[in-house]
């Protein structure tokens, strides 16, 4: 199928699609079905749904068929109509891999080359799917932009958008790279993460869960910092589930990422092409009256200087960020070099560190990568005091939890004396732990019920 822009080989490889079986004549009629079609809808304003885009395409085929003298069976047929819809309504060799859940990111390094996915459990992998045309992988490209009114093109080689499903995307052409065209697409997860799930699969324990569920609650504002592909962003969408579903979220951000459950929820997106940054939505939050704000991921000055415009207001009961940071004290450096006064650091109440590493099983002589939070730190007086640090054992409180002064602030919140609150976040504890599975709306449920009833 290489005359419809991507192909998908026999071979063996690390991740396989099974190939579509097709004969050379049923080949030289997609590739015909697909171009008379783009032919026509060129000139045409019409817009299709599925179902009158499956009618148009077997009208189309009939139409090629008497044109070529060609007798087609119902099967061929069947076939070659839903190759087409998936290259002309979707996007082509991408589907089988956007529809795998276990995928986190599909890369494309170039025309011919194979493309690889990361699978949540195996790293790193070939596939035997490959794009066989530049045009092609440009159009998929400017399709999954569509929504946001942008494009990839010579003039303008580089684009970051969100697929409907809420995959991110970046992609760049020459003259940025060299092999034609390079993508990659960050898959979103359709079943989101729980906070069980991250106690069950060993990114947080319950302790810390317990003591960040009672943090979140009261007025305490949290940087999730860490590696690319850490699981920021995951961890900061679970941890919402914490906060009461009655609060006004604000959420800002220039790649639409955040996934949480409150239906009182308002999301703003900058736009650079527009020329409106953070900053601006930032300052727009002020005439919102939230109850907490979003910053979204901190990377430049310019979202950092609205990070701290966010957190100085005092105009919520806390503010939320994610930030690129191996610890937490590389995190209150970098902040700095970006423009943040050290006196203002301590706006900053909680530093969430997560990271991803790998591990070596010697007896399957296989290498495979986990995602843990490494570090929980205070930040007092512009410095990082961790309350949690990763060690053989696991995520444990270090001897510093039991002065630190931000149990103060969260007692005052609950009205309760420290001892009590200590017993507070036990008895949280031991209700994460003996929690059932559940998905994302039901532990919501949960954990709201909790703390309401």
């Amino acid at each position: 199928m290489e005359g419809v822009g991507w192909k998908i080989g026999d071979g063996k490889s690390g991740y396989r699609v099974e190939p579509v079986p097709m004969s050379k004549d049923e080949e030289r009629l997609l590739l015909l079905l697909t171009r008379e079609f783009l032919d026509r809808a060129k000139e045409a304003t019409k817009k299709y749904s599925k179902e009158s885009l499956d009618e148009e395409l077997r009208r189309l085929l009939k139409d090629v068929c008497d044109f070529e003298n060609v007798l087609l069976n119902k099967k061929s047929a069947d076939k070659i109509v839903s190759i087409a819809e998936r290259n002309i309504g979707g996007f082509g060799v991408f589907d089988f891999l956007l529809s795998d859940d276990e995928l986190e990111e599909i890369t494309v390094l170039g025309v011919g080359q194979p493309i690889h996915v990361f699978h949540r459990e195996k790293g790193w992998l070939e596939t035997n799917c490959s794009v066989t045309s530049e045009e092609f992988a440009t159009n998929v490209v400017n399709k999954m932009a569509r929504s946001l009114g942008r494009r990839v093109t010579y003039q303008s080689p580089r684009l970051n958008a969100v697929l409907p499903d809420g995959s991110r995307l970046h992609a760049s052409v020459a003259p940025v790279t060299l092999n034609g065209i390079e993508m990659t697409i960050r898959k979103f997860r359709q079943k989101p993460f729980t906070a069980r799930d991250l106690i069950d699969n060993g990114t947080l324990s319950a302790e810390a869960a317990a003591f960040l569920w009672l943090a979140l609650y009261g007025d305490v504002s949290v940087l999730v910092a860490g590696t690319t592909g850490s699981g920021k962003t995951t961890t900061l969408n679970a941890l919402f589930s914490f906060i009461p579903l009655t609060d006004r979220v604000i959420i800002t951000e220039e790649t639409p990422e955040i996934n949480i459950p409150h239906k009182h929820q308002v999301k703003i997106i900058a736009n650079e092409e527009l020329g409106i940054q953070m900053k601006d939505l930032v300052k727009d939050t002020l005439r919102m009256r939230p109850d907490r704000v979003i910053v979204g991921e901190v990377r430049d000055s310019s979202e950092a200087g609205a990070l701290f415009d966010s957190l100085l207001a005092g105009q919520a009961r806390g503010t939320y960020a994610t930030f690129h940071a191996g610890n937490g004290d590389e995190a209150l450096l970098r902040l700095q070099a970006l423009g943040a006064r050290k006196e203002d650091l301590d706006a900053i109440d909680l530093v969430i560190v997560q990271r991803r590493i790998s591990v070596y099983d010697s007896k399957t002589k296989k290498q495979s990568e986990v995602r843990r939070v490494t570090e929980i730190c205070e930040v007092s007086g512009g410095k990082a005091v961790p309350l949690f640090v990763r060690g053989t054992k696991g995520l444990e409180k270090t001897k510093a939890f039991a002065s630190c002064a931000l149990m103060d602030k969260i007692s005052a919140n609950y009205g309760m004396e420290r001892k009590a609150l200590c017993g507070e976040v036990a008895k949280r504890e031991r209700f994460l732990r003996q929690l059932p599975a559940s998905d994302f709306a039901d532990f919501t449920e949960r954990a709201q019920r909790y703390m309401f009833g």
